[in-house]
C-alpha cells in the first residue's frame, strides 16, 4: 500500500528530479513546490514547470521576495 500524499520541493535540477520520480512511485498522490527567490534563476524555474507538466503534477512556485525585505541575503539579492 502506498502512502497517501507527497510534497516535494522541486527545483527541476537532476537532484529533485530523481526525488520527484521516487515520491512518485511511493506516494499516491504528488505536488511539487518551486522557491522563485527573484534571482537569475528563472529559466531553473520554467525546467522545474515543464517537468511537472510532463509528470502530470501540480506545480506551485511560491514568490520569496517578502524574505529579501525582512532578512536579506545571498540567496535572496544579488548586491550583497
Amino acid at each position: 500500500m502506498k502512502n497517501e500524499k507527497a510534497v516535494v520541493v522541486f527545483s527541476g535540477g537532476q537532484d529533485s528530479t530523481t526525488c520527484l520520480f521516487w515520491a512518485l512511485e511511493n506516494f499516491e498522490e504528488v505536488e511539487t513546490v518551486t522557491f522563485n527567490y527573484n534571482q537569475r534563476h528563472k529559466l531553473e524555474i520554467e525546467v522545474a514547470q515543464s517537468i511537472a507538466k510532463e509528470l502530470g503534477v501540480q506545480n506551485t512556485v511560491l514568490d520569496m521576495s517578502l524574505i529579501n525585505q525582512l532578512a536579506p541575503s545571498a540567496l535572496t539579492r544579488d548586491d550583497i
